[in-house]
């Protein structure tokens, strides 16, 4: 039993003798329960209570003594109510909140039961603080909360499974990429839903293999068919969702569309082939330089001006395919285009090859740019204008004479 002030009033005493019978198992049963401990007549008034009633709200033995069941829950409490459902069914566990002495609430949980002593009938009130637990609740509603919103708003689909493959979540992409309604997803075990073909079932089933032998998450392009059998081309992921013990829970799939990517790079496949096909069969020389001013793209009429493949001239740049001389002046005017954004027209340009033949060329240079705008490297075109150059010369030559 409690330590109790010496000096009590006989009335008090008296009350607790009329309730309480001289059993010390009980005494010692009421002291040592692992909760707050209250018996109270069926009004609610308080008539013992134990220590960890006294850690819980604050109060002394004494100050307790004076108050009531009602004292202590919410002003929003239904007392008759909670009395009537109470005395129906000879008791109850619900959840509430407690006042504490200082007026700070906490979040409580209150087990009843209705017995008699001494003929009188009494209600006995286990009270368990669970405020770690409602802490524990609330970080769990928020991390759910915060799970959905990504669950949902990610633009890949989304689908968890069990370790048999049945189908436990699904976001809305998923359903909306498969064309499918969640009861026909939930439930189902994926691999039966003949949305795979045969290249991306074996895909997903190497995916979990891999998982489950060195759990590295896959990425893979592959396909999907959705519930109208139209292939898609997408991206599948797959990974764990673990436990802290490391302890697999579940597989998730991730499926991205990438039929609009596939079909840029498709398109870009395409026009890459035309210029490289009008590259090649235009008599000019055509290139295009990086920022260090080395070859990235060649067509064969610049190539075979240094009786060389396309291919070769790849990284290099004049220094290799010129004399010392020419490739600076070359570098210059490269630099001159980057530095500046400013365009070269039509230069003529004399070049000697190591053989010591002549040639001119009409040169025309402009910078090439990025998304973004920034310089990133030149084009040029050149024109070999040497016949041209060579009949202005007879020409001036004849007229001179």
């Amino acid at each position: 039993m409690l330590d109790k002030p010496e000096e009590k009033s006989i009335e008090t005493k008296e009350k607790k003798t009329d309730y309480i019978t001289s059993d010390g198992r009980y005494k010692t049963l009421f002291e040592q329960v692992n909760a707050a401990a209250f018996l109270t007549t069926l009004e609610g008034k308080i008539l013992e209570a134990n220590m960890k009633s006294c850690e819980l709200l604050g109060y002394s033995w004494d100050e307790l003594m004076q108050l009531s069941l009602q004292d202590i829950l919410p002003a929003s409490t239904d007392w008759l109510s909670l009395i009537d459902e109470i005395s129906a069914k000879g008791g109850i566990n619900y959840e509430t909140e407690n006042i504490k002495k200082d007026g700070f609430h906490v979040p409580v949980e209150i087990s009843t039961s209705l017995f008699k002593m001494e003929k009188e009938p009494v209600m006995l009130a286990l009270i368990n603080d669970i405020t770690e637990r409602k802490n524990a609740e609330r970080k769990l509603k928020e991390s759910e909360k915060k799970y959905r919103g990504l669950f949902e708003c990610t633009n890949d689909g989304i689908i968890v499974l069990d370790a048999r493959g049945e189908i436990l979540d699904v976001n809305k992409k998923a359903m909306e990429l498969l064309d499918l309604e969640l009861e026909e997803m939930i439930g189902n075990n994926f691999l039966n839903l003949e949305l795979l073909t045969p290249k991306s079932l074996s895909i997903v089933v190497e995916q979990f293999e891999q998982l489950l032998v060195d759990r590295i998450a896959r990425s893979h392009e592959t396909e999907i068919k959705d519930n109208n059998g139209e292939i898609l081309n997408i991206e599948l992921s797959s990974f764990f969702l673990l436990r802290r013990e490391d302890d697999v829970v579940n597989f998730v799939v991730s499926i991205r569309d990438i039929s609009d990517r596939k079909k840029a790079e498709v398109k870009l496949i395409h026009e890459r082939h035309l210029l490289q096909m009008l590259m090649d069969n235009m008599p000019d020389s055509i290139y295009f330089k990086d920022e260090e001013n080395k070859f990235i793209m060649v067509n064969k009429a610049k190539a075979a001006h240094s009786n060389v493949k396309p291919s070769d001239m790849i990284g290099k740049t004049d220094f290799d395919f010129f004399s010392e001389e020419e490739a600076k002046r070359i570098s210059e005017d490269d630099e001159d285009v980057m530095r500046n954004g400013k365009y070269i027209i039509n230069k003529i340009e004399k070049f000697t090859s190591p053989e010591g033949f002549e040639r001119w060329v009409l040169v025309t240079k402009v910078p090439r740019f990025d998304e973004e705008g920034n310089i990133i490297g030149t084009m040029g075109i050149s024109r070999d204008v040497t016949e041209w150059k060579r009949l202005e010369e007879l020409h001036n030559k004849e007229k001179n004479q």
